[in-house]
């Protein structure tokens, strides 16, 4: 049996509290709660009542949830920034690879292609990743950059052709792993190992490609409405 509010003011009433209360005593209220009944009757009011309380406190923390999702969304990169710098970050570290000299050790006089070749899949990999991101980012440093590398990938296209490295029209690589597997050590070496390489200077060119998004990206923050507004400005100025 629930308990309303009306139930228990009626009785608290009943009991009074001055002289003449004596005279209006509810004596079958009184029974209710000599005999448990009245007890019980509460306990379920007050059950009641904590269950609207948790509900309450349930729903505001839903909103509060929701709340922090919309955050979330509305921090979401949507320049395309910092995932040109994570691409750029995993060219330069693939191209550092290639120019190490532990890729190029000699075991009983022999050249690990395995290695060499697995080494030039992942750079060319990360090359052309870094050419589709340019592509979806607007930035006239990157932009910058971006035409440095190709051209000088450009200027070693007929050299990287000989190892099984084809540049295509739209400036990606495709590797033939069978052609590569038969390179020349000496020209791989040239193109890869050491400073002053081509290797070497992709590398270079990445690590800039990711300071350039960095920077934009802190510039220009996560809204890309104005983002795209404030960019256009920005390198029409510079």
């Amino acid at each position: 049996m629930a308990l309303s509010d009306s139930s228990i003011s009626s009785l608290f009433n009943s009991l009074g509290s001055g002289k003449d209360a004596a005279g209006s005593f509810d004596f079958a209220a009184y029974a209710s709660i000599k005999n448990g009944s009245y007890g019980k009757l509460v306990k379920s009011y007050y059950a009641e009542q904590t269950g609207e309380a948790t509900k309450t406190s349930a729903s505001t923390s839903t909103a509060k949830s929701t709340s922090k999702t919309s955050t979330k969304k509305a921090d979401t990169d949507t320049t395309g920034l910092g995932q040109m710098k994570k691409d750029a970050q995993e060219l330069k570290s693939s191209a550092e690879k290639l120019s190490s000299d532990d890729l190029w050790k000699q075991t009983d006089g022999k050249l690990d292609m395995s290695k060499v070749t697995s080494a030039v899949k992942d750079f060319a990999a990360d090359y052309n990743k870094v050419i589709d991101r340019s592509a979806k980012v607007n930035s006239k440093e990157i932009g910058q950059d971006m035409k440095f590398m190709t051209g000088m990938t450009d200027t070693f296209s007929k050299v990287l052709a000989k190892v099984g490295v084809t540049v295509g029209s739209d400036g990606k690589m495709t590797v033939d792993e069978e052609k590569l597997g038969k390179a020349d050590e000496a020209t791989l070496k040239s193109l890869f190992n050491g400073n002053a390489t081509y290797g070497s200077q992709i590398a270079d060119k990445a690590s800039s490609i990711a300071r350039d998004a960095d920077m934009n990206s802190s510039i220009y923050g996560s809204n890309a409405e104005a983002t795209s507004a404030l960019s256009s400005i920005y390198n029409q100025l510079i």
